[in-house]
C-alpha cells in the first residue's frame, strides 16, 4: 500500500491526519471491548479479531484502558507498535511489535501477534496509517 501524503486523499477526498497524537478510550461492556469513537454505533466500535485480546492484556483484565496513539514514530522507545500487513475495504491487519509483544506472546502462546482494525480508524487518523505507535497506556 503506497504511503499517502498529509493533506487530502485524492481518491476519497478524506482529510489525512499525519503526525497526529490522540488519547483513545476503550471500554469493556457485557464481555466485549469497544473504542469510544463518536458518531459510530456500539457495533461499529467493537474490537474483534485480536484487538479484544490485546485490550484484555493492556488493561490487565480491567474494563477500561486509555491508549495514547500516534502514526509518527516517536523519538522515545514505545511499548507497542503495529505495522500494516494487509488492507481491504473493511479494515486492515496489523502486526504487533515492541517490548510488550514478548509479554503478550508469553501470556497467549497460541495467538499470533496480529490484530484487525476496522475503518473506524479513519476517524482517528484519516486512514489506516502504515504504522501505529502506542505511546501511553493508562
Amino acid at each position: 500500500m503506497p504511503k499517502t501524503e498529509c493533506g487530502f486523499d485524492s481518491r476519497s477526498r478524506a482529510q489525512i491526519f499525519c503526525g497526529m497524537e490522540k488519547r483513545v478510550r476503550f471500554f469493556k461492556q457485557d464481555g466485549k471491548w469497544y473504542a469510544d469513537i463518536p458518531n459510530h454505533t456500539l457495533e461499529e466500535n467493537e474490537m474483534v479479531m485480536g484487538a479484544d485480546v490485546a485490550l484484555d492484556f493492556l488493561s490487565k483484565d480491567g474494563d477500561e484502558v486509555f491508549l495514547t496513539v500516534t502514526d509518527t514514530k516517536p523519538e522515545e522507545v514505545v511499548p507497542l507498535s503495529f505495522h500494516i500487513k494487509e488492507h481491504d475495504d473493511d479494515g486492515a491487519y496489523y502486526t504487533a511489535n515492541g517490548e510488550l509483544v514478548l509479554d503478550f506472546m508469553t501470556t497467549f502462546s497460541d495467538i499470533e501477534p496480529v490484530i484487525w482494525i476496522c475503518n473506524v480508524t479513519h476517524d482517528v487518523f484519516g486512514e489506516h496509517p502504515d504504522d501505529i505507535y502506542i505511546k501511553g497506556i493508562e
